[in-house]
């Protein structure tokens, strides 16, 4: 005599916490729970079961749940076995679905095993009334979840911290409850290069992807970053300080990658449109030189060979006398500008830096001695922040006393914010980046002219003169950046001064230019 065959069934088990996940209560004993209740109380085949981390986002657990009802669907299967109400759905939109799917078949059956409860087609009044208010409790759970989430996600961006995982370069460190983010040794020398790169105006967020994926860099889970992701990158404040949480900006407590400035002309790049397109057609100044009437971007192209830049945007004259002008004849101009604040002679370099490390050796040694003990005092303010937070948590201080010393300590780190700065701003840091700019203003048109330069070598030595380039009707306007302002204020007058020598016969006396002519360096 053949066997009857057995009831197929479905397990849906659901963990309710990440707590209870990382405890003893396991989806594994879950799952044994329910597979023990099918196979020896009811004599269910169990055809496939369905798990759900707490852990899992809600839009995974979305997924699970419709796919679990596709697949009794598809399979003809009538049984659905759970632990209990609120494992198998808390809100009313699930219910509506498992009350729809039990109405269509009278065979259906959904087996809720620790609240001893079976719903069907004609479950009795009380038994609806039952499985109605499982749900509503189930809806309560998670709102109060909900509404305590949002509590403490404001409370961890009142302290300073994101609530969240931090964008690449952070790493989340700390017990639960007191986690706070770090920079990640490892991946934020490319964040950093990623912001210094796209500032140079050569790279679009296509190419950058691609060369920082030839370095090494990719996501957090291992490929490669792509070009929305850049994008993205590229516009997170976190990177320079601050926190952004529902629309609003806060003062974070982390520590920051890239300067305020540095994030300010990356998005003036990508709200300019000014980065050029990732294609073989790049060339020296694509991207790079702007309309002086409409403040778009000029159009390159190639006519009988020779390059020239138009104003498609409101077709503005922007050469001499035509609506056009030759590359070969701006590069001419952009060089002669990059000249005119460059150092004679590789001999007025030594003497520049020589008379630059004598002139201002104690200017630099107090700004670094400054710095460093800003920058101490911001590390010890941090650190008392974070012990008062955990003597709060610990209950040891109460929180209106919190709350008060955390303001005075907010004042203190605005005031150190504020100082260091007016430090970075100060004169020392151009004299110490003029150690290195004095050689590639000197060298500028051999490097450029030279019939091995690349294209992106030639980009990046117009990326280090100048900020901006607009053209109008042949005149060029060139803004430099600020080490080669630095350069434009005081090379003149340092020429001027050794060409006079020259003229009065000290030629090659260079070891009293410093103490004869100091004040021409401190400008």
């Amino acid at each position: 005599m053949n066997k009857p065959t057995k009831t197929k069934a479905v397990i849906y088990a659901r963990v309710s916490s990440k707590e209870q996940e990382e405890t003893g209560y396991s989806l594994n004993s879950q799952e044994e729970l329910l597979n023990n209740y099918s196979t020896s109380r009811c004599d269910f085949s169990v055809v496939k079961v369905f798990r759900i981390s707490e852990s899992a986002s809600g839009k995974i657990q979305r997924t699970t749940f419709t796919e679990m009802i596709k697949f009794m669907d598809k399979n003809k299967i009538n049984i659905l076995v759970c632990e209990k109400v609120d494992r198998l759905t808390r809100n009313f939109k699930d219910a509506l679905i498992i009350d729809e799917w039990l109405d269509q078949d009278e065979n259906r059956q959904v087996h809720l095993v620790k609240d001893s409860l079976v719903m069907h087609k004609h479950s009795k009044s009380q038994e609806k009334l039952n499985w109605g208010i499982r749900i509503l409790f189930a809806k309560n759970y998670t709102d109060n979840l909900s509404e305590e989430v949002k509590k403490g996600q404001k409370q961890k961006i009142k302290e300073g911290w994101l609530p969240t995982t931090p964008p690449l370069g952070y790493k989340t460190v700390g017990e639960k409850g007191h986690k706070i983010h770090v920079i990640d040794e490892l991946v934020a020398p490319y964040i950093k290069e990623m912001f210094a790169l796209y500032a140079t105006g050569n790279y679009s967020t296509v190419a950058l992807g691609e060369k920082m994926y030839k370095q090494g860099f990719r996501s957090r889970s291992g490929v490669q970053v792509v070009k929305s992701q850049i994008h993205k990158i590229l516009s997170e404040p976190f990177y320079y300080g601050k926190l952004v949480w529902n629309g609003n900006r806060y003062e974070g407590k982390h520590d920051s990658l890239i300067s305020k400035d540095l994030f300010d002309q990356v998005q003036a790049k990508m709200s300019r449109g000014a980065i050029p397109y990732h294609n073989k057609g790049l060339t020296e100044l694509r991207g790079k030189i702007f309309c002086g009437s409409c403040s778009k971007t000029i159009t390159w192209e190639i006519q009988k060979g020779n390059s020239y830049g138009g104003c498609k945007q409101c077709k503005a004259q922007i050469g001499v006398k035509t609506k056009y002008i030759r590359q070969e004849d701006l590069e001419s101009d952009l060089l002669a500008h990059i000249a005119s604040v460059a150092p004679l002679s590789e001999k007025v370099i030594d003497v520049l830096n020589e008379a630059l490390k004598e002139s201002h050796s104690e200017e630099i040694g107090l700004h670094e001695t400054q710095t460093r003990n800003i920058n101490n005092q911001l590390e010890r303010i941090r650190q008392r922040m974070k012990n008062m937070y955990l003597d709060k948590i610990d209950e040891r201080i109460s929180g209106d006393f919190y709350d008060e010393q955390l303001s005075q300590f907010a004042e203190e780190k605005e005031a150190l914010l504020h100082s260091l700065k007016k430090l970075e701003a100060d004169n020392t840091e151009y004299y110490r980046v003029g150690f290195m700019i004095h050689e590639i203003a000197l060298r500028a048109r051999e490097i450029y002219l030279n019939e091995n330069a690349s294209i992106e070598e030639r980009r990046m030595l117009l990326a280090y003169a100048f900020s901006n380039i607009t053209v109008l009707a042949g005149d060029i306007k060139a803004e430099y950046t600020k080490p080669f302002a630095f350069l434009a204020e005081w090379m003149p007058r340092v020429n001027e001064v050794l060409e006079l020598e020259k003229t009065l016969g000290t030629k090659g006396k260079e070891s009293t230019f410093v103490p004869s002519h100091p004040i021409v360096l401190r400008g």
